[in-house]
């Protein structure tokens, strides 16, 4: 990071300390949608675990969806779409800062799995990086093998994308392979949003409900980091295109972190989305840490989120389940 994106950083950190000393409003977080964003920012989690809302569960398993609990004062970091050339340095800042994360993985991001390269799967070509998670107590979450729609898939493909991701997993880490109880399904369909259908959410529903628990995110902690690419940002840092430092990428830097610290209020918990394939979140993440605990806050895993809400033997139920599937089903790519 240089030294003028800290600078931009702490001086914006500074500025919205100020605001909340002073009990002056805090400025609504950036959003698309002006009228999702005012009734996000009014929107307030419950902090009983019992206090869940209903939901008809055979369409929706059992998991973490916006408008469930959180803990006060309780704040779950997570990271999608890695391994990757950066997810190394935020580990580092992870261990400095003394917090636990939770990586939810892919093996490609984004490529068609049935004419995959193998030299590319991100499994093993950060086979260290897995390790170092595991050996430093974050925990892993399964973001399917190559982050496809699972809404628009087959039965037999949900399996393939779900499956293969674990057994790839065991493949690198071996005897220190977690079993994976944690699922984001990508773009958090069938189940955020209203363009799935009914039948979409009872078929993967029943795809997943086996394996684990579905993992969203909480509304109004999207560091919305994923929204676009800033100029001189780019998810790998040996490419040309990584120049960080530009106008836009600061501009990026200073929206992500006043999304995420306009709705820490000291108070709410939230589960915050970020991803470690965006450089910028990787270069606010120390001064995020260190603002968020200096208003009060604690870090944990999504595993302790779901001890905390449903038990201590929350995941006994949960069995090992091979992959039906070694290789790509038949068939084009949906």
């Amino acid at each position: 990071m240089s030294r003028r994106s800290t600078i931009l950083v702490a001086f914006f950190l500074t500025s919205v300390s100020v605001a909340v000393e002073a009990n002056t409003p805090i400025p609504a977080p950036i959003s698309q949608d002006p009228q999702a964003g005012r009734a996000a920012s009014t929107a307030r989690s419950p902090n009983d675990p019992a206090a869940a809302p209903f939901r008809d569960s055979q369409y929706w398993p059992q998991g973490y969806y916006p408008g469930d609990p959180i803990p006060d004062h309780t704040i779950y970091l997570t990271f999608d779409d890695g391994p990757c050339d950066f997810t190394a340095q935020i580990l580092d800042i992870l261990k400095e800062e003394d917090v636990h994360a939770t990586f939810f993985m892919n093996s490609y991001d984004k490529d068609d799995p049935f004419h995959a390269d193998t030299g590319k799967n991100l499994m093993f070509r950060y086979a260290d990086v897995l390790r170092r998670m595991v050996d430093e107590g974050h925990a892993i979450g399964n973001h399917s093998y190559s982050h496809r729609d699972l809404a628009r898939l087959s039965p037999r493909q949900i399996d393939f994308q779900l499956s293969t991701l674990q057994r790839q997993l065991t493949e690198v880490l071996g005897d220190k392979t977690p079993r994976i109880y944690l699922i984001r399904p990508p773009f958090g369909s069938p189940w955020l949003g209203n363009w799935n259908t009914m039948e979409q959410r009872e078929k993967v529903r029943i795809a997943v409900e086996r394996r684990g628990l579905v993992m969203l995110w909480t509304p109004g902690w999207d560091s919305s980091d994923s929204a676009d690419w800033a100029k001189g940002e780019w998810y790998n840092a040996s490419v040309r295109r990584y120049e960080p430092g530009s106008p836009s990428y600061e501009s990026k830097m200073r929206r992500e972190v006043k999304r995420i610290l306009g709705r820490a209020d000291g108070i709410a918990g939230g589960i915050i989305l970020m991803h470690d394939t965006h450089p910028t979140s990787r270069d606010v993440l120390k001064s995020l840490i260190e603002e968020l605990k200096r208003r009060g806050y604690g870090f944990g895993t999504l595993e302790d989120y779901c001890r905390w809400r449903w038990g201590p033997n929350v995941f006994d139920r949960f069995t090992p389940i091979p992959s039906l599937m070694a290789t790509p089903p038949d068939g084009p790519s949906p």
